[in-house]
């Protein structure tokens, strides 16, 4: 592993100095795209055509991909229904998205026992409990699927999964504003 290899004890040091090409990207793409699944489980691998075609008729959402037209339109910024994704007709996660879909699932209980400690109306907890149902029995057929694979199947999803992770971390950062002091 690269992370031995440079002594690094910490993997997220490794991964600043690590950058995915393009082609592995859509490398790791074209694997994935064969265990894309809907919300409710059925598989969706290869319902979109190419990799690059998938690329361009869904956006990345926290916990998978989205083809509603609006918001793929938007970016990913104009979910008709807030987020709700495991309860979505367009909804579509890969097994990359296991880790967020996992943290999700902990979010919502910990906000279901943050509501019930304050009181709220049962709609508010009865809709959490839902999501967090609902993201538990994606995340369920995922892994399911996952343990069915051969080991060198499961290992190219997994290295894959690795790739696009990374892609979607480095997203994230953002570079901090920089003033430019006058030194005179």
């Amino acid at each position: 592993m690269l992370k031995e290899l440079l002594d690094h004890t910490d993997i997220s040091v490794t991964q600043g100095y690590y950058r995915v090409s393009l082609q592995r990207k859509r490398e790791a793409i074209k694997v994935m795209s064969r265990y894309v699944q809907d919300r409710s489980g059925e598989s969706r691998a290869g319902s979109s055509g190419s990799t690059a075609g998938y690329e361009l008729r869904s956006v990345a959402v926290p916990f998978g991909n989205c083809i509603e037209p609006s918001n793929v339109k938007a970016g990913g910024k104009q979910c008709p229904i807030r987020f709700q994704c495991a309860g979505c007709g367009f909804y579509r996660p890969d097994p990359s998205c296991l880790p967020a879909i996992e943290e999700h699932i902990n979010a919502l209980k910990a906000d279901r026992e943050t509501a019930a400690a304050m009181g709220v109306d049962d709609f508010v907890t009865r809709n959490l409990d839902d999501q967090a149902a609902a993201f538990t029995q994606v995340a369920a057929t995922m892994r399911e699927r996952l343990q069915a694979l051969p080991d060198d199947e499961r290992c190219e999803v997994e290295q894959a999964s690795a790739v696009l992770r990374k892609v979607r971390a480095g997203r994230a950062h953002k570079l901090l504003p920089l003033t430019v002091k006058d030194s005179a």
